[in-house]
């Protein structure tokens, strides 16, 4: 039975949980190849499985967003979504550890800049949020009733952490870490923030790349180029960890 879904398709809907499912699956494949990279960016010194248990996180609910009553709403009937980012922004900024709440944060609120949505997602989501019908006048996000059927990928805590008034702490949040520091270290966030971005961008194209029905003449992740490229550089990171 479908519950949720995640994209249009030439012939229909992808399911959401498919597509977080294929997500986790290149999650497995990628995280153990930037390892490396994290620990020295982030200087991280705490326990590995925090670390990729946080990362695995933001790749799991970096589209919470796309569980609205408004945003399956607009997929279903062919209209413009939504932004949906900041939401699973929001709830990754209010549960992860606080060493890795704002980069991982910051990363899926930018996941989706290729189409401008920067601005919003950062400076006035909790006022976006409410503009757009995500969330209604009483500050509570609209779930889909069938959001429940996603089962493992939606957070017991969800409805609970997320509202309008977490979102706009979580912007004001990032805008203080992305530039409350000095310039070097503006400079070292920034880094944290891309090398994450980096990650969950390989992991959610190249899961959406294995819709069946994705063909050359479709532009949805900023040209067939660019898509072709990370798919040929995530098959060679699969191939390094075999």
């Amino acid at each position: 039975m479908v519950g949720l879904y995640s994209a249009r398709t030439k012939d229909g809907f992808e399911a959401y949980s498919e597509h977080i499912e294929r997500c986790l699956e290149k999650f497995e494949k990628i995280f153990p190849v930037f390892y490396s990279s994290i620990i020295r960016i982030f200087e991280y010194h705490g326990e590995k499985e925090e670390l990729k248990s946080s990362f695995e996180k933001m790749v799991m609910f970096h589209d919470l967003g796309k569980l609205t009553t408004k945003w399956q709403k607009c997929l279903i009937d062919g209209k413009k979504n939504p932004i949906h980012a900041p939401i699973g922004a929001a709830y990754l900024w209010k549960t992860l550890p606080e060493n890795l709440k704002n980069p991982l944060a910051f990363a899926v609120c930018i996941h989706h800049t290729d189409q401008g949505l920067l601005g919003d997602n950062i400076e006035k989501p909790d006022v976006r949020a409410i503009l757009d019908g995500i969330a209604g006048w009483n500050g509570k996000i609209i779930w889909d009733e069938k959001i429940r059927e996603e089962g493992d990928f939606i957070p017991k805590d969800l409805e609970g952490k997320v509202d309008v008034t977490s979102l706009k702490e979580m912007a004001v949040g990032l805008r203080e870490w992305s530039r409350g520091c000095s310039i070097l270290e503006q400079h070292r966030r920034r880094i944290m923030a891309s090398l994450a971005h980096h990650i969950l961008k390989l992991c959610d194209i190249s899961a959406a790349l294995e819709r069946a029905e994705y063909e050359k003449t479709d532009d949805v992740y900023g040209g067939w180029r660019m898509v072709a490229e990370i798919e040929k550089y995530v098959l060679c990171l699969e191939k390094r960890v075999r």
